[in-house]
């Protein structure tokens, strides 16, 4: 062959190649980017942290992680389960094709034609093999994950459900900072119920003290009694509403002190939350790098760059728990830790950069001027 030959053949490859991997680049940025940032609605959505019992929204959200990674490790075991009936397929047409080339007849098959066949079908299981350690190493992630799932979220003694094993700790501490709130609310309802009570018995007091004066002939004793059980009732609801205004005080300035307490609570709780987000998101980097970081293949190595930027610039797990922060109204932005961790993130990338594999036609350049230096000599 021709060296003007070979030059055209080459140009032409690399045109191809380049057309494909573009096509590819646009086609991973429009179905990475184009995802789903709806927040759909939930009983706690409106509700203020502080208020009621809604200090369950946060125990929900951690508990409710755990159904949230499972879902994620079942998209990983089907991919494996995909992966492995690729596998499996590949082997099975080697074999078959390797017995229909070896029974074809030597009149028609033979030599380097016959030859190169069979070196081409044998190519299937080597990719197999390749697959296979993927599969093999997505398995593996796959396993890590559950096993630190596990350690952290516990059976319950009802049956199958999970929770975290720190549940009841932080629903007891919740509980046990607004114990005496609960108390002052339970106080003022009784009191309030007293004064309706004592509302009525006074204006049947008056109505009564009312009908004697109009009426003549009643005795004075009788009227002097009715006029004492009324200043009686009135004073007593004097008494209510005053111990009504102190216990209302006393409930507001408790009120600040559960905020305060149900804030730090909520922080603990945060660091629990931030570590199963940690753990998806970790796990998804090992996922993609295993899945798509291929060595010997360029258009893996481009769906791999293109989730691995997006999971650095877009995923980030404070910023995932501000977010919640600000949606239930508990957002603190001395706690918030995105611009710390961004920071961090950053230094964390320019060490993190894996070096560069060289390319096929890096590859192909490098052994041609070793060729070429070899026939120098």
């Amino acid at each position: 062959m021709t060296s003007r030959l070979k030059s055209a053949i080459l140009r032409h490859t690399d045109s191809i190649k380049r057309s494909n991997l573009s096509g590819i680049k646009d086609t991973i940025r429009s179905r990475v980017t184009t995802t789903d940032n709806g927040y759909g609605s939930n009983e706690y959505i409106h509700s203020n942290f502080y208020d009621d019992d809604n200090y369950l929204s946060i125990i929900k959200c951690i508990n409710g992680g755990y159904h949230i990674t499972e879902d994620m490790l079942k998209f990983m075991l089907d991919y494996n389960g995909c992966l492995q009936t690729n596998i499996d397929n590949l082997k099975s047409c080697s074999k078959k094709s390797k017995s229909k080339v070896k029974a074809q007849s030597t009149l028609s098959s033979y030599h380097t034609t016959r030859a190169a066949q069979l070196k081409i079908i044998s190519a299937l299981s080597l990719e197999a093999e390749y697959l296979q350690a993927r599969h093999d190493a997505i398995q593996v992630v796959i396993d890590e994950c559950r096993t630190e799932l596990n350690r952290i979220y516990s059976n319950e003694r009802s049956g199958s459900s999970r929770k975290h094993n720190r549940t009841d700790h932080m629903i007891d501490s919740f509980e046990a900072a607004r114990s005496v709130l609960l108390k002052l609310s339970d106080k003022l309802d009784k009191l309030k119920e007293q004064k309706t009570k004592e509302d009525a018995t006074l204006l049947e007091a008056k109505i009564l003290c009312e009908n004697l004066s109009y009426t003549h002939g009643v005795k004075e004793s009788k009227t002097e009694k009715a006029n004492n059980s009324r200043k009686k009732h009135e004073q007593k609801l004097e008494e209510i509403e005053k111990d009504i205004a102190r216990t209302e005080d006393a409930y507001e300035q408790e009120k600040k002190n559960y905020r305060v307490e149900a804030k730090r609570i909520y922080e603990k709780c945060r660091i629990l939350e931030e570590e199963r987000l940690k753990l998806i998101g970790d796990t998804l980097m090992k996922f993609i790098k295993v899945a798509y970081s291929s060595e010997n293949s360029t258009q893996h190595r481009e769906i791999y760059k293109e989730l691995k930027s997006h999971l650095k610039d877009e995923r980030d797990t404070s910023k995932d728990l501000d977010f919640w922060a600000k949606t239930y109204g508990v957002y603190d932005s001395t706690t918030s830790l995105s611009t710390e961790t961004n920071q961090n993130d950053d230094a964390h990338d320019d060490d993190d950069e894996e070096e560069e594999e060289p390319s096929s036609a890096d590859t192909t350049t490098s052994s041609t001027k070793t060729k070429s230096k070899k026939n120098q000599k």
